[in-house]
C-alpha cells in the first residue's frame, strides 16, 4: 500500500494544530505527514498499523509518531454503527520540530525532549505518564493559546522523562534513530547502508575504532542488545518496509534485506515479528 501524504490543517493563530475527533473514519487510511503527531485515545479501540508494527489500541493509549512514519488506526466495527452518538473521542496534535523556534529544543534544558523527538521516528507508546499527559491534552480544549503552548511543552517533557515508554517500530523500517553517541551512530549508519552485504564484526570494529571484544561490550551496554541481534532487527525492519510496496516477491525482499535464502529470512522474520512474512503482508493489505 502506498501511503498518502496528509497535510495537517494549519492554524493561523497557533504554532501547532489541535483537534478532538468524534468520528472513527478520520484519516482511517495508510498515511504519513511531515509533522510530529501526538494522539490520545480517550475513547476508542481497534488495530493500529505503525510502520511494521501491528498491535491493538484501546481507551487511554497515547502515542507520539514522528514525521514520515506511515501509520493508520482501524477502529472496531462497533464504532461505525449509526446509533452510536460520538462513539470515539480522540485528541490529536500535529506540530513541527521548530514550533517553539528553531533553537528551543537545542537548549540544554530540552536535551531529553530532543532525544524523545528523535526516538519518535520509531513510534513511541507512552507508559506510566499517560494519565498526566492525557490531562494536559484535555485541558487544551478550554485553554487559551499561550496555555496550550505551555501544556504541549509540559506533555512532551512528561513523556521524555517516562522510563516506561515503548518503541513500536523495528530498527531499520524508518530512518535510523540518533542515539546521542557518535560511535553508536557510526555503527548504526554503517549497518543501515550495508544491509545487503555480509557485515562482519571486523568491519564494525574498524568503523568504531575498537577491538571486537570491546566493541561488543560497548554496544551491549549502550543499546541493551547484542550486535548480531540488532543487525537481524535492522534487516527485518527493512524487509517490512519493502513488503508494504507490494511490487516485490518475497525472494526479492529477502535478497534486498541481506538474507542469503528464503529459509533464513522466514526463520528470522518469525522470531522477530512473531508471524510469517506472508501473514504480515496479508494483515496490512486486508
Amino acid at each position: 500500500m502506498k501511503p498518502n501524504l496528509i497535510k495537517s490543517g494549519s492554524e493561523t493563530d497557533a504554532s501547532f494544530s489541535f483537534r478532538v475527533d468524534h468520528l472513527p473514519c478520520i484519516n482511517n487510511r495508510w498515511h504519513y505527514h511531515q509533522e510530529f503527531e501526538l494522539i490520545y485515545f480517550k475513547k476508542g479501540s481497534g488495530t493500529q498499523y505503525i510502520g511494521d508494527s501491528i498491535t491493538e489500541f484501546s481507551d487511554g493509549d497515547i502515542l507520539l509518531i514522528g514525521p514520515h512514519l506511515e501509520h493508520y488506526w482501524r477502529f472496531k466495527e462497533k464504532y461505525f454503527l449509526t446509533d452510536n452518538s460520538k462513539p470515539v473521542e480522540v485528541y490529536v496534535i500535529h506540530f513541527e520540530r521548530n514550533f517553539c523556534g528553531n533553537t528551543f529544543f537545542n537548549l540544554p534544558e530540552c536535551h531529553e525532549v530532543f532525544k524523545l523527538l528523535e526516538s519518535s521516528k520509531q513510534g513511541v507508546k507512552v507508559g506510566a505518564s499517560a494519565g498526566q499527559v492525557a490531562e494536559c491534552l484535555i485541558q487544551m480544549t478550554n485553554a487559551r493559546s499561550y496555555e496550550r503552548l505551555a501544556l504541549l511543552i509540559k506533555a512532551l517533557g512528561l513523556i521524555a522523562y517516562d522510563q516506561t515508554t515503548k518503541s513500536l517500530v523495528t530498527s531499520g523500517f524508518g530512518q535510523a534513530t540518533v542515539y546521542d553517541d557518535k560511535r553508536i551512530d557510526l555503527i548504526v549508519d554503517y549497518i543501515s547502508k550495508n544491509l545487503q552485504k555480509s557485515i562482519s564484526l571486523n568491519d564494525l570494529s574498524e568503523v568504531a575504532a575498537m577491538n571486537p571484544t570491546s566493541l561488543c561490550r560497548y554496544f551491549k551496554a549502550r543499546m541493551n542488545d547484542n550486535l548480531s541481534s540488532f543487525i537481524w532487527k535492522m534487516r527485518i525492519g527493512y524487509a517490512c518496509k519493502l513488503i508494504h510496496k507490494e511490487d516485490m516477491s518475497m525472494k526479492q525482499i529477502a535478497h534486498e534485506a541481506g538474507f542469503r535464502n528464503l529459509t533464513s529470512f522466514h526463520k528470522a522474520f518469525k522470531k522477530i515479528k512473531g508471524t510469517t512474512p506472508l501473514l504480515f503482508q496479508q494483515k496490512i493489505t486486508s
